[in-house]
């Protein structure tokens, strides 16, 4: 066939598999013929529970003439020829060994193809199949009403009117005429009819084979074609068409609502297709309870249409007006006359006529390419299920839900893959081949990886070759021309749409092209990609008065052609949309990669067709890492670019300011701060800027203000003209924009150092105080008996990753003292075989390397300081947080001989921090590994263990910390800028629920591991985050759903270069010269060994369900251990509500329920043990009560304000009453974080980690215990049921304090004993004592 043309000529390839269909051909062919009797050929997929909201809305657009009504078969339930089957004993067929050849080169594994079958054959829904039957004939009863209708003879407009307002008032569902925008006047010279259709077919998916039950169902679409005599030759003109289209689906409406057989069945309601108000239909949805239909989910709709000889389409062309200014400013049939090129052209316009008059034309098109590749129905069911899952239609967002992308559909996917298939045949050269016999998979693979790289903007395609592409793209965005050369299938989708689908497309192909592992849960099942609070870097919340954004409908203040232009989106929401995406894209291109504006779906039909007042959007904003966190946005040179001058001034008014820079250019730029600026202040750049566009140019105001009080002034100070029609930002009814991501940076904020004064506090100085020591240590060679070769630093704050900057010391000027944190850094030397080999020795001559170091550094800097200091005194939350009641922890187990293992604090006098070190010795580790060797042959069971725990604490202290610190560093610094706030918040929030190192909280290593996870390898197909609140909020969806149990969690950081930027800032994969995608990252091999190392542990029942996380050096998770499958669940509940939480704040744009993240419930504990306030030594690292009400002042959170006080055993008052009359002295005023102890310079001294280690130490079987490590003064413990909860025969050998228990009767001589809660109660108020400030349990 010529390549235009919308009928091909059949191969014999193609013929002889016609001729295995031996009913659906002929019907088919029946169907295909718009003037034959009643035939049903079936309809779409994706349903949506809302029409207007369908990801598949051209579905119906897809007129595949397939099985008629009642003359189906079984038989045809299918489009794809059988195969034969090979015969037994005999040679594999060529269908056996192409799907053997496709396995072994496609797939990494059987299962991948295994699962991709199952999905197909679960989510598939075809016509003429069991679990149909209720619908079919449900179809065939819809059919025979709807051709049994009487006619309805021509009248009035306001005959019409009142003809429908009666007859629905007979049905009792009183109903109006839906007449789009603007509706017709009165007398209007229009005449209005109904004749019952001649021809109703089902079109779309359903038919074909392609339809897929989704979240919301799926859509049958019936089309009804309205007969010619109702129109006239001109009615294209002037919203003639909609008007008669509207009546035509009104008695539609009312004839199905009075047939008591469908009433019985269905809802019958109007909707819109692709939220088009010129476009009403019929919605038809099950009742509940309804037999074989409430069960399928489906929505049946009916689709009026035209026949394509009906109106001229060939006049309907894009760069042409069909409404006239003059009927827009006179609301009545206004004349014609004048010259048509001058008025603004109505592509949208023509494209929904076209739309209507094409239905069966692209139905019988995808038809002939069923028949040509047996396999494409597979396919287009595997894009329709991929872009279900990342689109945000009918998703709920707490109690909105989004309309999503309506035009950019599964039948836009199923026509792009036409086009590959179609095109490769016709030999139009433009993107990749497929082949017709090509598999399923090799389909949509081929599919993915065009969308992923295809712009339709810069490359715009055709089938044909005749289509005027140059009027399409004058006129249109993207542009795909039909079959037919006169429709652009991408009308009305607007550019972040495909922006978005590009980007996903890119991710999809690195997934299903990695080179390691099958990721179908990501390309097919993962529902991150719906969820829009994670999805985007910032996520915004914007309600406004929509009229105010529309231009007036009449009077004055009418301006025809933006009004016209407006109308153009068949929506006034659509229209706003619009508006707000190409403004905000336009003015922030450089700092942004996608701008997303999701409208909500919770009106009815109804009341869109005239303007809402209030509207709710959801603006995602997915940011340039390298740009959004730019302290200046640089613009044009006025000089050079006068144009883009004068548009960058009309964006930012007076925050555009003329600068000259180092490099001689002078260049308009917007300025967002000065100096050494926070993590968390750049973060909130992209708001601000958000913000003040929105405030300058709609008088939008933001509720909590996020912009800063320079912005505020600037923006008031001078606004546009065009901007005053919007009134002011005071104004009770004016818009409002709430944002989220700077609200939750603040909860990385601490009393002291907030988002101001982090400014001269900042991991940056930190790191550069470390550089300068290491230089000042290296300088030191000629005193030292080897030479030092490198400085490890291990500490948290010098790699981003501890809660806030190391802070400076400074002692002549009063600073802060109540907590000196130890920077802890490892020294290397040269090595040497003179080190001894007793161990004890060892430690004796390390010690003594240290004094030397010690001495010589003071000799060089008088002013610094040096003590030296056992490795454990002081340990506390930021010198390696360790799952506690284990080997790794001190106790009782470990060789307490290697304690004497000792360090040294030197105070930095430059900087004012202070490094803790220590020396690393590899001949240690050999020494301890031999000796435990020789204590397993000697049969010394108990010390071998002993020195094993020794081992392995020098392993993890000096090998395994300096390469996790390096890994951190490394992509915190280079790589993921929004990594350190990310890690920041996820330990302040595990902090806050007591779940962070000490006792037995989650690693301090193992969270850094677990918010890298959403960097480096991302969840569900989702890009890099690049700002804290989406990493964060990242990780508490892995906390909540991530099955630990079951699937392999590893850290791969090697993959942070597998994406690369291109021209558009977007995330591209490295391909190579065929098109083939490359992914990085680690190798099969070590993948292969992680996956062995978890399967054995899976295997021999070491998981149990608990967190652990894996790496390609730790691929056994051995470095940092697991946490408790008891604590792992209580993350996942916590996870979960905090999720609720903020999808909540969301929802109500109020941040009111954002401290609830971080606030953990107390009820659930068996006793409360509150600290004295005074002698909390880290109580500045407290949440700033700012944070939690930005209204109030830098106070420190009283926790006990939000959480409940259990019971109090009185004989324990007394005991705490003494305690608190020993105080250890009244604190001066001036100085709030004062050394409590009156002891400055203490170095790493926190009373409330030593207090909890030792009651952990003591207490291990008994009791576990929780408190938040950044300056709780709560200890929270849970008895171990085990021990407490019931009573045991007495023994010498208990080691627990217990009492008899004479209410139980002995079963022998010995007497029953339970364990003394009240006892051990007051042990520990008495190893408090000067801390303890009251303790509280529950009674039974």
């Amino acid at each position: 066939m010529a390549a235009g043309g919308i009928a091909t000529k059949r191969t014999p390839r193609a013929a002889e598999a016609a001729k295995s269909k031996s009913k659906p051909k002929p019907v088919a062919r029946a169907a295909a013929d718009e003037e034959s009797d009643i035939d049903m050929a079936s309809d779409s997929d994706d349903n949506s529970q809302h029409s207007e909201g369908s990801d598949d809305d051209n579905d119906e657009e897809m007129a595949e003439p397939m099985l008629a009504g009642e003359n189906a078969s079984s038989e045809g339930a299918t489009n794809a020829p059988e195969h034969k089957k090979g015969h037994p004993g005999g040679k594999p067929t060529n269908a056996e060994i192409m799907a053997l050849n496709e396995t072994s080169l496609l797939f990494k594994s059987n299962l991948f193809k295994l699962q991709v079958d199952e999905l197909l054959s679960e989510t598939s829904v075809a016509a003429n199949t069991k679990p149909t039957r209720g619908l079919d004939a449900a179809l065939k009863q819809i059919r025979d009403v709807l051709t049994s209708l009487d006619d309805v003879k021509e009248m009035s407009t306001d005959s019409a009117s009142n003809y429908v307002r009666k007859q629905s008032k007979a049905s009792g569902k009183l109903a109006m005429i839906p007449f789009p925008d603007p509706s017709p006047a009165v007398g209007m010279p229009i005449s209005f009819g109904f004749k019952a259709p001649k021809v109703v077919n089902i079109v779309g998916s359903y038919p074909l084979g392609m339809g897929v039950q989704r979240h919301g169902g799926f859509n049958v679409d019936v089309v009804v074609q309205m007969p010619a005599e109702l129109f006239q030759e001109r009615d294209y003109l002037n919203y003639r068409y909609f008007y008669k289209r509207a009546f035509y689906v009104a008695v539609l409406l009312i004839g199905l609502q009075q047939h008591s057989a469908i009433s019985e069945l269905f809802d019958v309601e109007f909707g819109s297709l692709r939220s088009d108000t010129r476009l009403p239909i019929v919605v038809l949805r099950p009742k509940s309870g309804v037999k074989h239909l409430g069960k399928l989910g489906c929505t049946v709709r009916i689709l009026p249409s035209i026949a394509h000889d009906t109106l001229p389409l060939k006049r309907l062309s894009p760069e042409r007006n069909y409404v006239r200014p003059s009927y827009i400013s006179n609301a009545k049939e206004g004349s014609a006359e004048g010259d048509e090129a001058n008025f603004p052209a109505t592509p949208q316009y023509s494209a929904a006529i076209l739309s209507d008059a094409l239905l069966l034309t692209h139905m019988k098109y995808l038809f002939e390419t069923t028949e040509m590749c047996p396999e494409f129905p597979r396919a287009a069911s595997l894009l329709r299920i991929w872009i279900g899952q990342r689109t945000a239609a009918g998703r709920q967002l707490g109690g909105h839900r989004l309309a999503g992308s309506q035009r950019l559909n599964g039948f836009v996917l199923t026509m792009v893959l036409a086009w590959l298939l179609r095109c490769a045949h016709s030999g139009v050269s433009s993107g990749p081949k497929l082949s017709g016999t090509m598999s399923a998979y090799q389909l949509f693979k081929g599919a993915v990886e065009f969308l992923a790289v295809h712009d339709f903007e810069e490359m715009p395609i055709q089938f044909g070759t005749v289509a005027n592409l140059e009027a399409f793209g004058d006129n249109f965005g993207a542009v795909f021309v039909d079959p037919t050369d006169s429709l652009n299938l991408l009308s009305g989708v607007q550019e972040w749409e495909l922006a978005e689908l590009r980007m996903e497309a890119r991710l999809t192909a690195l997934d299903i092209n990695h080179h390691v592992e099958d990721r179908f849960a990501r390309v097919f099942l993962s529902a991150a990609l719906t969820d829009i609070s994670a999805k985007y870097d910032h996520v915004f919340r914007l309600e406004v008065d929509l009229s105010k954004f529309l231009s007036a409908k009449h009077g004055a203040e009418l301006k025809p052609a933006r009004r016209l232009a407006e109308l153009e989106f068949g929506h006034p929401v659509a229209a706003v949309q619009n508006r707000i995406a190409s403004f905000l894209s336009s003015a922030l291109e450089k700092h942004t990669r996608l701008i997303a504006v999701h409208p909500c779906a919770d009106a009815r039909f109804e009341d869109g067709v005239k303007a809402m007042r209030r509207h709710v959007f959801f603006i995602g904003v997915v940011a340039d890492a390298k740009e959004a966190h730019h302290l200046v946005d640089l613009g044009p040179n006025p000089d050079l670019q006068p144009e883009e001058a004068s548009r960058f001034r009309a964006y930012w008014g007076e925050r555009a300011e003329l600068r000259r820079f180092r490099d001689g250019a002078i260049r308009l730029a917007t300025v967002w701060g000065a100096g050494e600026v926070s993590m968390e202040k750049r973060a909130s750049i992209l708001p601000r800027m958000v913000a003040y566009l929105l405030r300058r140019h709609f008088s939008i105001r933001t509720v909590p203000e996020v912009m800063q009080a320079d912005d505020l002034f600037v923006v008031d100070n001078a606004r546009p003209n065009n901007a005053k029609a919007f009134g002011l930002v005071t104004d009770p009814l004016a818009g409002s924009l709430f944002c989220l991501s700077t609200r939750i940076a603040a909860f990385a904020q601490t009393i002291d150092i907030d988002a101001d004064s982090a400014e001269q506090i900042s991991f940056e100085a930190a790191v550069n105080a470390f550089d300068e020591f290491q230089r000042e240590i290296k300088q030191l060679e000629a005193q030292m008996p080897l030479r030092v070769l490198s400085l490890h630093a291990v500490a948290p704050g010098l790699r981003y990753a501890s809660l806030v900057p190391p802070k400076p010391l400074s002692m002549e000027q009063g600073g802060d003292d109540s907590f000196i944190e130890p920077l802890h850094v490892i020294v290397e030397f040269m090595t040497s075989n003179k080190w001894p080999d007793d161990i004890t020795a060892l430690h004796k001559i390390k010690t003594a390397f240290l004094l030397r170091l010690g001495e010589a550094y003071t000799a060089l800097h008088p002013d610094s300081r040096v003590e030296l200091v056992n490795r454990f005194h002081g340990r506390g939350a930021a010198d390696g947080l360790l799952t506690g009641a284990s080997s790794l922890t001190l106790g009782a187990h470990e060789n307490m001989d290697y304690e004497g293992d000792n360090c040294i604090d030197i105070r930095h006098v430059a900087s004012g921090l202070t490094f803790r070190l220590s020396v690393l010795c590899d001949r240690e580790g050999e020494l301890l590994a031999k000796k435990a060797g020789d204590m397993r042959l000697a049969g010394l069971v108990a010390h071998a263990e002993a020195i094993e725990m020794a081992h392995r604490r020098w392993t993890r202290n000096h090998i395994w910390r300096p390469k996790h610190h390096r890994q951190i560093l490394d992509l915190c610094q280079r790589h993921h800028p929004a990594a350190s706030l990310t890690i920041r918040l996820l330990k302040r929030w595990l902090s806050r629920h007591m779940l962070l190192g000490q006792a037995v909280g989650v690693p301090e290593e193992l969270a850094e591991l677990v918010a890298l996870h959403v960097f480096t390898d991302v969840s569900g197909g989702l890009s890099e985050p690049a700002t804290g609140y989406a990493g964060f909020v990242r990780c508490l969806g892995l906390l909540a759903e991530w099955r630990w149990g079951e699937d392999l969690f590893a850290v791969d950081f090697s993959a942070d270069t597998r994406e690369v930027s291109d021209e558009d800032g977007g995330v591209v994969a490295k391909t190579l010269a065929q098109g083939v995608w490359a992914s990085s990252g680690m190798s099969a091999e070590a993948f292969e060994a992680l996956q062995k190392a978890f399967a054995e542990a899976k295997e021999h029942g070491k998981l149990k369900g608990g967190l652990r996380v894996a790496t390609e050096d730790d691929p056994e998770a051995a470095w940092w251990g697991a946490v408790a499958p008891v604590l792992t669940r209580r993350l996942r509940t916590l996870a979960k509500a905090s999720l609720e939480c903020v999808v909540s704040c969301l929802d109500a744009g109020s941040d009111a329920q954002l401290p609830q993240v971080f606030t953990t419930p107390l009820d659930d504990y068996d006793f409360i043990i509150r600290l004295r306030r005074d002698v909390v030594c880290r109580k500045y690292e407290q949440l700033p009560r700012s944070a939690v009400l930005p209204e109030c002042g830098e106070a420190e959170v009283a926790d006990e304000d939000v959480l409940d006080e259990p019971e109090i055993f009185k004989n324990l008052l007394p005991t705490m009453q003494q305690s608190q009359q020993r105080v250890l002295g009244k604190l001066p005023a001036s100085r709030r974080h004062a050394n409590p102890f009156q002891r400055p310079g203490m170095v790493g001294f926190d009373p409330v980690a030593l207090y909890v280690r030792d009651l952990a130490n003591v207490y291990r079987d008994s009791m576990l215990l929780f408190n938040d490590v950044y300056g709780g003064h709560i200890i929270a413990g849970l008895w171990n049921p085990t021990v407490v909860g019931k009573p045991v025969a007495f023994a010498a050998n208990l080691l627990a304090n217990v009492q008899v228990a004479s209410e139980v009767k002995a079963s022998s001589s010995r007497p029953m004993v339970s364990y003394n809660v009240e006892a051990v109660l007051e042990e520990m108020a008495r190893l408090g004592e000067g801390i303890v400030e009251s303790i509280s349990a529950k009674r039974d």
